[in-house]
């Protein structure tokens, strides 16, 4: 779990690290062939910006947010290019 505040003493089966690249390569390396699954707009952001996802699953709430990070939200205008994955129903999309 990437974090920048690192409890003394982390749960059980669960590791801290300060490093975003680090926090992915442990992740993929523990699911194997499995997904790795980042939760949080800012989490995801990020690892959108440093090239890290290669995959997007977009789920939409039917609820209206006042404040929070928005996922793609990108001063300057950098685009997030997504194409929709073959034979997927719902908001599945490769990173371009």
């Amino acid at each position: 779990m990437p974090t920048h505040r690192p409890p003394a003493q982390a749960p059980e089966g669960v590791t801290c690290t300060g490093d975003l690249h680090d926090a992915v390569a442990r992740a993929g390396a523990a699911a194997g062939d499995g997904y790795v699954d980042v939760r949080g707009a800012d989490v995801a952001r990020r690892c959108l910006e440093a090239g890290l996802l290669d995959e997007v699953l977009l789920v939409f709430a039917p609820v209206l947010l006042g404040e929070g990070v928005r996922v793609f939200d990108h001063p300057g205008g950098t685009r997030v290019r997504l194409q929709p994955l073959p034979g997927e129903t719902a908001h599945w999309y490769r990173v371009r």
